[in-house]
Protein backbone atom coordinates (compact mmCIF):
# COMPACT_ATOMS: atom_id res chain seq x y z
CA UNK A 1 0.00 0.00 0.00
CA UNK A 2 1.10 3.48 -0.83
CA UNK A 3 0.73 6.11 1.00
CA UNK A 4 1.27 10.06 0.88
CA UNK A 5 3.60 11.93 3.69
CA UNK A 6 4.02 15.03 2.43
CA UNK A 7 4.12 16.53 -0.76
CA UNK A 8 6.67 14.24 -3.21
CA UNK A 9 7.41 12.23 0.11
CA UNK A 10 5.73 8.67 -0.41
CA UNK A 11 5.62 5.19 1.79
CA UNK A 12 4.94 1.71 1.10
CA UNK A 13 3.80 0.09 3.89
CA UNK A 14 4.60 -4.54 3.15
CA UNK A 15 1.70 -5.97 3.63
CA UNK A 16 4.29 -9.14 4.76
CA UNK A 17 7.62 -9.02 6.91
CA UNK A 18 8.91 -7.02 4.27
CA UNK A 19 10.48 -3.23 4.97
CA UNK A 20 8.42 0.06 4.58
CA UNK A 21 9.87 2.10 1.52
CA UNK A 22 10.31 5.53 0.85
CA UNK A 23 10.47 7.97 -1.97
CA UNK A 24 11.21 11.21 -2.29
CA UNK A 25 10.82 12.72 -5.58
CA UNK A 26 12.83 15.74 -5.89
CA UNK A 27 15.38 16.93 -8.92
CA UNK A 28 16.68 13.88 -7.82
CA UNK A 29 15.18 10.59 -6.72
CA UNK A 30 15.68 8.41 -4.12
CA UNK A 31 14.44 5.87 -2.30
CA UNK A 32 14.98 4.67 1.29
CA UNK A 33 15.22 0.80 1.75
CA UNK A 34 14.04 -1.99 -1.06
CA UNK A 35 11.44 -4.48 1.45
CA UNK A 36 11.49 -8.16 0.18
CA UNK A 37 11.15 -9.41 -3.48
CA UNK A 38 7.82 -10.66 -2.93
CA UNK A 39 6.50 -6.85 -2.63
CA UNK A 40 8.05 -6.56 -6.03
CA UNK A 41 4.44 -6.18 -8.13
CA UNK A 42 2.98 -4.43 -5.77
CA UNK A 43 5.42 -1.79 -5.53
CA UNK A 44 5.92 -1.66 -9.57
CA UNK A 45 2.17 -0.99 -9.45
CA UNK A 46 2.33 1.95 -6.95
CA UNK A 47 5.16 3.52 -9.11
CA UNK A 48 3.08 3.87 -11.60
CA UNK A 49 0.50 5.66 -9.65
CA UNK A 50 3.30 7.87 -9.05
CA UNK A 51 4.35 7.88 -12.47
CA UNK A 52 7.40 7.22 -11.99
CA UNK A 53 9.54 4.44 -13.59
CA UNK A 54 11.68 2.01 -11.78
CA UNK A 55 15.01 2.97 -13.89
CA UNK A 56 14.65 6.55 -13.07
CA UNK A 57 15.29 6.33 -9.16
CA UNK A 58 18.46 7.94 -9.12
CA UNK A 59 19.51 7.09 -5.54
CA UNK A 60 18.76 3.31 -3.07
CA UNK A 61 19.56 4.29 0.08
CA UNK A 62 19.94 1.69 2.67
CA UNK A 63 19.65 1.86 6.18
CA UNK A 64 21.16 -1.50 6.86
CA UNK A 65 21.95 -4.72 4.90
CA UNK A 66 19.20 -7.04 6.23
CA UNK A 67 17.06 -8.85 3.50
CA UNK A 68 14.15 -7.72 4.42
CA UNK A 69 15.37 -4.06 3.30
CA UNK A 70 17.48 -4.92 0.05
CA UNK A 71 15.35 -8.12 -1.36
CA UNK A 72 13.38 -5.65 -4.21
CA UNK A 73 16.95 -3.37 -5.29
CA UNK A 74 17.11 -5.44 -8.40
CA UNK A 75 14.13 -3.27 -9.37
CA UNK A 76 16.30 0.16 -9.63
CA UNK A 77 18.58 -0.52 -11.78
CA UNK A 78 19.51 1.82 -12.81
CA UNK A 79 20.28 3.76 -9.13
CA UNK A 80 23.50 4.63 -7.38
CA UNK A 81 23.40 1.69 -4.46
CA UNK A 82 24.32 2.69 -0.57
CA UNK A 83 24.90 1.37 2.37
CA UNK A 84 27.45 1.77 5.54
CA UNK A 85 30.62 0.30 4.85
CA UNK A 86 30.82 -2.36 7.63
CA UNK A 87 27.04 -3.97 6.39
CA UNK A 88 28.27 -3.25 2.93
CA UNK A 89 31.34 -5.69 3.75
CA UNK A 90 28.69 -8.59 4.60
CA UNK A 91 26.60 -7.87 1.03
CA UNK A 92 29.98 -8.15 -1.07
CA UNK A 93 30.54 -11.46 0.88
CA UNK A 94 27.03 -12.71 0.06
CA UNK A 95 26.69 -13.12 4.12
CA UNK A 96 23.53 -15.44 4.20
CA UNK A 97 23.58 -15.61 8.08
CA UNK A 98 24.21 -11.78 8.50
CA UNK A 99 21.29 -11.14 6.14
CA UNK A 100 19.03 -13.31 7.54
CA UNK A 101 18.12 -14.53 3.70
CA UNK A 102 16.98 -18.05 4.24
CA UNK A 103 14.25 -16.25 6.69
CA UNK A 104 13.79 -13.48 4.08
CA UNK A 105 13.93 -15.92 1.00
CA UNK A 106 16.51 -13.54 -0.95
CA UNK A 107 18.41 -14.69 -3.30
CA UNK A 108 20.29 -11.56 -4.98
CA UNK A 109 22.40 -9.35 -2.87
CA UNK A 110 22.65 -6.01 -4.41
CA UNK A 111 25.65 -4.60 -5.56
CA UNK A 112 26.87 -1.16 -3.25
CA UNK A 113 28.07 1.13 -5.36
CA UNK A 114 29.28 4.02 -2.64
CA UNK A 115 29.49 3.63 1.42
CA UNK A 116 27.83 6.39 3.30
CA UNK A 117 29.93 9.28 5.26
CA UNK A 118 29.05 10.22 8.63
CA UNK A 119 27.45 13.39 8.67
CA UNK A 120 26.97 14.09 5.43
CA UNK A 121 24.25 15.18 2.87
CA UNK A 122 22.55 13.86 0.06
CA UNK A 123 20.95 16.84 -1.70
CA UNK A 124 17.88 15.77 -3.40
CA UNK A 125 16.72 19.66 -4.07
CA UNK A 126 14.35 20.38 -2.61
CA UNK A 127 15.13 17.93 0.02
CA UNK A 128 18.48 16.97 1.67
CA UNK A 129 19.02 13.88 3.74
CA UNK A 130 21.61 13.89 6.83
CA UNK A 131 23.68 10.46 7.24
CA UNK A 132 24.06 9.38 10.59
CA UNK A 133 25.46 6.33 11.76
CA UNK A 134 23.25 4.30 14.17
CA UNK A 135 24.85 0.79 15.05
CA UNK A 136 23.27 -1.48 17.40
CA UNK A 137 20.76 -3.40 15.05
CA UNK A 138 23.43 -3.97 12.90
CA UNK A 139 27.02 -2.45 13.23
CA UNK A 140 26.49 -0.59 9.79
CA UNK A 141 22.67 0.98 10.90
CA UNK A 142 22.28 4.23 9.30
CA UNK A 143 19.17 6.91 9.74
CA UNK A 144 18.61 10.14 7.75
CA UNK A 145 17.13 13.65 8.87
CA UNK A 146 15.73 16.06 6.65
CA UNK A 147 15.86 18.62 8.56
CA UNK A 148 14.15 21.35 6.40
CA UNK A 149 10.82 18.99 6.90
CA UNK A 150 11.61 17.27 10.09
CA UNK A 151 11.59 13.92 8.98
CA UNK A 152 13.92 11.01 10.53
CA UNK A 153 13.77 7.95 8.50
CA UNK A 154 14.82 5.54 11.04
CA UNK A 155 15.40 2.01 9.71
CA UNK A 156 15.48 -0.28 12.51
CA UNK A 157 16.95 1.84 15.07
CA UNK A 158 13.79 3.25 16.28
CA UNK A 159 10.23 2.20 15.87
CA UNK A 160 6.73 4.01 17.27
CA UNK A 161 6.59 1.93 20.10
CA UNK A 162 9.64 0.19 20.22
CA UNK A 163 13.38 -0.67 18.58
CA UNK A 164 15.25 -2.92 16.15
CA UNK A 165 16.40 -6.21 17.87
CA UNK A 166 19.91 -6.79 18.63
CA UNK A 167 20.11 -10.75 19.12
CA UNK A 168 21.29 -11.02 15.12
CA UNK A 169 24.63 -10.68 13.79
CA UNK A 170 26.62 -7.55 14.77
CA UNK A 171 23.65 -6.54 16.98
CA UNK A 172 24.67 -4.68 19.73
CA UNK A 173 22.43 -3.32 22.87
CA UNK A 174 24.35 -0.69 24.64
CA UNK A 175 25.28 0.49 20.51
CA UNK A 176 21.89 0.85 20.08
CA UNK A 177 21.14 2.76 23.09
CA UNK A 178 23.85 5.14 22.34
CA UNK A 179 22.10 5.88 18.94
CA UNK A 180 18.99 6.46 20.22
CA UNK A 181 20.10 8.97 22.74
CA UNK A 182 21.84 11.11 19.78
CA UNK A 183 18.66 10.76 18.04
CA UNK A 184 16.43 12.27 20.66
CA UNK A 185 18.75 15.12 20.71
CA UNK A 186 17.31 15.61 16.89
CA UNK A 187 14.22 17.87 16.76
CA UNK A 188 11.96 15.64 14.43
CA UNK A 189 8.22 16.18 13.98
CA UNK A 190 7.83 12.96 11.70
CA UNK A 191 9.05 9.41 12.69
CA UNK A 192 9.51 7.51 9.58
CA UNK A 193 10.91 4.23 10.54
CA UNK A 194 11.43 0.93 9.11
CA UNK A 195 8.46 -1.36 9.73
CA UNK A 196 5.47 -0.16 11.06
CA UNK A 197 3.63 3.14 10.88
CA UNK A 198 4.80 6.68 10.66
CA UNK A 199 4.56 8.10 14.11
CA UNK A 200 3.67 11.60 13.53
CA UNK A 201 3.48 12.99 17.16
CA UNK A 202 4.72 12.43 21.08
CA UNK A 203 8.89 12.11 19.39
CA UNK A 204 10.24 13.03 22.61
CA UNK A 205 7.67 10.45 24.78
CA UNK A 206 8.81 7.98 22.29
CA UNK A 207 11.68 7.88 22.04
CA UNK A 208 12.01 8.48 26.04
CA UNK A 209 9.75 5.49 26.49
CA UNK A 210 12.05 3.62 24.23
CA UNK A 211 15.29 3.96 25.90
CA UNK A 212 13.61 3.67 29.30
CA UNK A 213 12.80 -0.07 28.13
CA UNK A 214 16.50 -0.16 26.76
CA UNK A 215 18.07 1.10 30.06
CA UNK A 216 16.08 -0.75 32.42
CA UNK A 217 17.35 -4.45 31.16
CA UNK A 218 20.82 -3.39 32.63
CA UNK A 219 19.27 -3.57 36.39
Amino acid sequence: MFESVIPNVHVFYSSNYGSNIYFLIGRKIAVIDASTGNNAGEITSGLKSLKIKPEEVDFLLFTHGHADHFGCASLFSKAEKRMHELDAEKMALKDLEFAGAGIFGAKDFPKINSNFIEGEEIDLKPFTLKVFFTPGHTSGSVCFFEEKQSLLFSGDTLFAGGCGRTDLVSGNEASLTESIEMLSKLDFKVLLPGHGLILKQGQEANTAEVLKTLKHKYL
